[in-house]
């Protein structure tokens, strides 16, 4: 079983859609990383599984279902989002 699991996600910004059908799995004890240019939609699917986005699809953390579920909860889940640099 994957410790995370996205299927079919898409964020928006408003009405915009900035995430089209991402899916990917996570397993325990590994190390992943996502790369993409500028504007490519890392952060935007970080911000996504921690629940800071308007999302639509499936996300899984432990088997648990957390999509929909306010940021606070997730973080009490031990799912965090640090940015790089900023305070």
């Amino acid at each position: 079983m994957a410790l995370l699991e996205v299927k079919g996600l898409k964020a928006y910004y408003g009405q915009t859609e900035a995430l089209h059908d991402v899916s990917f799995s996570l397993e325990e004890g590994g190390i992943t990383t996502l790369l993409g240019a500028n504007g490519a939609g890392k952060t935007t699917t970080l911000r996504s599984i921690c629940s800071m986005v308007r999302t639509a699809g499936e996300i899984t953390f432990d088997g648990k279902r957390i999509s929909g579920v306010a940021t606070e909860e997730i973080v009490r889940l031990g799912v965090a989002h640090v940015p790089e640099g900023r305070g």
